[in-house]
């Protein structure tokens, strides 16, 4: 197998709803700078689907293998996928991502939209901004599980982080549980009413739980959660 970025520190696989899973990561974002972040493993029927993908050590391979066989790898975002090409490699999984997406060294072969990895799922596109692509995913399992990745997050702790990563993070705006970050923003040159209609999709969608691409899961009432971070930066 090719070299890859090794894996970092996570926990284990935690039930988030009945065929939900997640496991909480770190990433380097840079020199002495260690972030939290978060994937989402999906049972769909035939199989198990990887979103923000995060590589695992081996003892977490056999957690994941535990659960079933992994057939989808799910790219939400541009700004995630750093561990995609190992899952690619290892599994040999059908790979989705939003039309337009940046793929660096993978090409995806199925595209995100009408159709999806799971039975019943809905795709919500954020549409074209200046920054990078991005959309969130809904399944029906828990009466509604939301799957976001940087648009969305869950800034309730900094578990994952280093101490500068847990400084500079907070500095930054990541902080105050389900946000619309200010980095995200920045980045898509959106603001006001411009990130309502961004996330314009997410308002009307019935979910209870919610997993972020950072941070820990929401088990029950996320969607008002979620449409209360919206509305706080889109006045």
């Amino acid at each position: 197998m090719t070299n890859y970025p090794k894996s970092l520190d996570h926990g284990s696989l935690t039930q988030v709803a009945s065929g939900v899973h997640c496991v909480r990561g770190s990433f380097g974002m840079g020199p002495g700078m260690t972030i939290g972040r978060t994937m989402t493993v999906v049972d769909t029927g035939d199989g198990l689907a990887l979103f923000n993908a995060v590589r695992l050590s081996e003892s977490g391979l056999a957690e994941l293998d535990a659960l079933g066989v992994v057939k989808h790898l799910v790219k939400l975002s541009d700004s995630h996928g750093i561990d995609d090409p190992f899952y690619a490699d290892r599994y040999q999984p059908a790979f989705w991502s939003l039309p337009g997406a940046k793929l660096d060294k993978l090409e995806a072969d199925r595209s995100l939209g009408e159709e999806g990895p799971i039975k019943e799922g809905v795709t919500v596109d954020y549409g074209d901004t200046a920054g990078w692509r991005e959309g969130a995913y809904w399944v029906p399992m828990g009466g509604g599980t939301l799957v976001t990745c940087d648009a969305i997050q869950n800034c309730a702790d900094t578990e994952g982080a280093n101490f500068l990563g847990r400084i500079l993070t907070s500095a930054m705006g990541f902080k105050g549980g389900v946000v619309v970050p200010p980095m995200w923003r920045r980045f898509q040159k959106i603001s006001g009413a411009r990130v309502r209609e961004a996330l314009s999709g997410l308002m009307d969608l019935k979910f209870e739980n919610l997993v972020t691409g950072h941070g820990p899961p929401i088990v029950g009432g996320a969607a008002a959660l979620v449409r209360s971070a919206i509305e706080r930066v889109s006045a």
